[in-house]
């Protein structure tokens, strides 16, 4: 099934039809947040800041930390392990990693925030984890420095080795050329100054070594620079409106979000032009149904049911527009005018099955006719499950007998009668559309309400009574949307000659006849 276009009017004729569940959403929604937040109040929080000590690589540099790695050390079981042990009572490593939550505002402070339920408890949690923060850091400080240590006072020793082998050489050398040739001289110069050059290089090497040895900081480490704060929480009542508000536009807004997949989805026809193109013939009334759920509800509407001036008018034009596709007057009936039918009349109202409001039409239009003084029959001829209890309402109707003064009721659509308009009840699946066996003169009005039927459906039905050698002058529409500007009148090649007037302040653009119209109009 494919999707309908984006139809900004349409959506928002479809929220306004499901309004109360948009509010039944947001309600629930905000009875959610309200029930987490009493069944869970915020907690306390707490709040220390440790210092971390600068790390010196061999060469004497200060390295660039790694802020991700601190983290993750902080919340690691090497340092909430001893932390957890040390509070009393203690808690499980697993437990105290969910009340703790690790920072670094910067890449040498660490920040250590622990929730708890009680503010001595969040505290505790605080206190507990920077310590053991702060002794992991130093340790692993502390073991760092030592190594350096050994390292450069291996090296200091390794260099005062070759600075004396090399003053022993020295010491040969000049031995040598004092007690020596000349020949002998001269290459016991070149070696002594290469010596004494090698000495200088040694002792430049040992000087930096105990430099580097007296730089390093055994005792560097961690630094608490702000101890556990007192513990706060956030406003309880400021808290319980945020959640609450927050959760009814969370459910209100996937409600929304469902109800738009099923716009898209959505085939049936809601607006009065859509129904009459998919129709192919013109909306010739709209009227407000009185569907009744009972038997006694459709007696009651039968027998008091009283027309508004609205729904009196839009019948009226019905009737008007049907008696001018009604087959000539029989011979000996009389023609009657103002409100009343000009020649009698057979209307079949064809309604949907499932659909009660359009079913309520063709009883109104009855009870509406038979007010004008019109001498009216109703006939239910075929109906289903849905129209049951209007049936039975009909079959507790004696023969012959009036419901209200000018309607009575028959049981079976007769040949000859004194009626001047006969209503014919036909309910149909629009699945697999029938229509019982009417007489050639008979009209067929298709009663649908708005949403309740598709363009295929439709159009089985009317294929349907075109088969069966049926005229179709229009269709009413019952229960119209309140967003519907349309009227289906006119069908869209009619539609397409008129001139668009200029947008008006409701955002819906008017309509000017086209010329030829106006010409036929005046």
């Amino acid at each position: 099934m494919g999707e309908r276009p984006l139809d900004l009017r349409y959506t928002l004729s479809t929220f306004r039809r499901h309004r109360r569940l948009l509010a039944g959403a947001a309600l629930a929604g905000a009875a959610i947040g309200a029930c987490l937040v009493l069944l869970r109040p915020p907690l306390y929080a707490s709040t220390s800041l440790i210092l971390l000590p600068s790390a010196v690589t061999a060469s004497g540099e200060v390295e660039p930390r790694e802020v991700e790695t601190e983290i993750r050390i902080a919340t690691s079981d090497a340092v909430l392990g001893p932390a957890a042990a040390s509070l009393r009572p203690p808690m499980e490593v697993t437990t105290l990693s969910r009340h703790v939550t690790v920072e670094a505002p910067t890449p040498d402070v660490l920040e250590i925030v622990a929730e708890a339920d009680t503010p001595a408890r969040a505290q505790a949690l605080s206190r507990a984890v920077t310590d053991a923060e702060v002794a992991y850091v130093s340790g692993s400080t502390g073991s760092l420095s030592n190594a350096q240590r050994s390292a450069l006072t291996a090296r200091e020793a390794e260099l005062d080795q070759s600075l004396a082998a090399v003053r022993d050489e020295i010491a040969k050398a000049a031995d040598r050329r004092r007690g020596g040739t000349s020949a002998d001289d001269a290459a016991d110069a070149t070696v002594l100054a290469q010596l004494t050059a090698q000495e200088g290089t040694l002792v430049l090497q040992i000087d930096q070594v105990k430099d580097r040895l007296a730089g390093i900081e055994p005792g560097a480490s961690a630094r608490v620079i702000q101890q556990a704060s007192p513990a706060k929480r956030p406003a309880i009542i400021a808290s319980f409106v945020w959640t609450t508000l927050l959760g009814a536009v969370l459910v209100a807004a996937l409600v929304t979000a469902v109800l738009a997949v099923f716009i898209a989805r959505d085939r049936r026809l809601r607006y009065r032009d859509d129904l009459a193109d998919a129709l192919g013939r013109p909306v010739i009334a709209a009227v407000e149904s009185r569907a009744a759920r009972s038997a006694a509800g459709w007696s009651g509407l039968l027998a008091g049911h009283s027309a508004d001036p609205t729904e009196a008018w839009a019948f009226r034009q019905a009737l008007h527009q049907l008696t001018e596709h009604a087959s000539p007057a029989l011979p000996g009936h009389h023609e009657v005018r103002g409100s009343q039918t000009r020649r009698p009349m057979l209307v079949a109202v064809v309604s949907l099955s499932g659909d009660p409001r359009g079913l309520a039409v063709g009883p109104q239009l009855a009870c509406y006719a038979a007010s004008t003084g019109l001498r009216t029959r109703l006939v239910p001829a075929q109906g289903d499950e849905t129209s049951a209890p209007l049936w039975a309402a009909c079959a507790g109707v004696e023969d012959e007998a009036e419901v209200r003064p000018g309607l009575r009721v028959d049981s079976r659509l007769r040949p000859r009668t004194d009626a001047d308009l006969t209503v014919v009840l036909v309910v149909t699946d629009p699945g697999e559309p029938s229509v019982p066996d009417l007489p050639d003169e008979a009209l067929v009005v298709l009663a649908v309400s708005s949403g309740s039927a598709t363009a295929e459906e439709l159009a089985r039905v009317a294929v349907t009574a075109d088969d069966a050698g049926l005229r179709i002058p229009g269709m009413i529409v019952a229960d119209p949307d309140i967003l519907d500007r349309t009227t289906g009148r006119l069908l869209r090649p009619e539609r397409t000659q008129q001139l668009s007037l200029p947008t008006h302040l409701t955002g819906v653009p008017g309509r000017l006849p086209a010329p030829a119209a106006r010409r036929r109009q005046g």
